[in-house]
């Protein structure tokens, strides 16, 4: 009697022994998903409840009327709205594409060894660690029309001084360049990572072959940067979507509407207007816009990824 016992406490044990080793791996992953929760996932949910309101910031939740949809169908039909996401597309649309070709351009350039070569490459990544804060400051007492730099300089040479942040066209090309002055070595530091891992066995077989410099980079160093380069701008459009800090400090979204933003529209509807539940709806629409260039992009990335296998790259 006592053998079928001992068999199925064995048993039992056993069983339990591989319950315990299923649940091991939930219990060192439940502080990373505690985490998660807490700050991505609790804030989007509480944003969408949020949206579904309308909820004066100065009234306090007490004074909230749910109000659905409305929200969204508002945002559909202000003007203002449109023209914010047209400046941020466009701030994306320009920006972005000049700091990967000034990012692959110097990535190529220092792609050698040289004297001072690090010191240099070192150098050029420090406007990326600059706090776009003291950045946007920085650009705003350059761009000042009576005492800043550039004007100092303009007026040296007789050309009269500017209003630069005083223009709508001048001001919103200010933050623009302002954006691709500080992270254009991001793109840089990127790609150079991404060239040295590219062997240069085969880079020197194009060459013996009698491909040309343009050649090599057309047909291997471009190709084999594409997941790279993919991955450099999904990054700089997630930053640029929600650039506030610098615009903020230079322009405050002016003069007029010039250079309203959608992260400063957004701002503006939660603390000038005081609209919480608008300004909540607007940052679940940049979340589906984030989202929309996210799965765009990673896409293409993976396309890239099967034509390189194909190729036997």
């Amino acid at each position: 009697m006592s053998s079928p016992r001992r068999a199925i406490d064995a048993a039992a044990g056993t069983v339990k022994k591989g319950e315990a080793r299923a649940a091991a791996p939930l219990l060192f992953l439940a502080p990373a998903l505690v985490i998660v929760f807490a700050v991505l996932i609790y804030p989007i949910l509480f944003s969408f409840f949020v949206s579904l309101f309308d909820w004066p910031l100065s009234s306090g939740a007490g004074a909230r009327a749910f109000v659905g949809l409305d929200n969204y169908r508002e945002l559909v039909f202000d003007p203002e709205f449109w023209n914010s996401l047209r400046l941020q597309l466009g701030f994306i649309f320009i920006a972005i594409p000049i700091e990967l070709v000034l990012g692959f351009a110097a990535a190529l350039l220092l792609n050698r060894d040289f004297f001072g070569a690090r010191v240099i490459r070192t150098l050029l990544l420090l406007p990326v660690f600059f706090l776009p804060l003291l950045s946007g400051m920085t650009w705003r007492l350059m761009l000042q029309p009576r005492y800043g730099s550039i004007n100092l300089f303009l007026m040296s040479i007789g050309i009269e001084e500017m209003a630069w942040l005083g223009d709508p066209g001048w001001a919103y090309a200010a933050i623009i360049a302002q954006d691709i002055w500080r992270m254009w070595p991001f793109m840089f530091m990127l790609l150079y990572a991404g060239l040295t891992n590219i062997p240069g066995e085969m880079l020197e077989a194009a060459e013996i072959d009698g491909a040309g410099y343009f050649k090599r980079l057309r047909t291997i160093v471009v190709p084999m940067l594409g997941p790279t380069m993919l991955t450099a701008v999904l990054l700089r459009i997630i930053d640029a979507l929600r650039v506030f800090s610098e615009v903020y400090t230079m322009t405050e979204g002016g003069p007029g509407s010039s250079t309203l933003l959608f992260s400063l529209y957004t701002h503006r509807q939660a603390f000038s207007f005081q609209k919480v539940g608008m300004a909540s709806a607007m940052a679940i629409f940049l979340l589906f816009l984030s989202i929309l260039f996210a799965v765009t992009l990673v896409r293409k990335n993976m396309s890239l990824d099967v034509l390189e296998e194909k190729a036997g790259v």
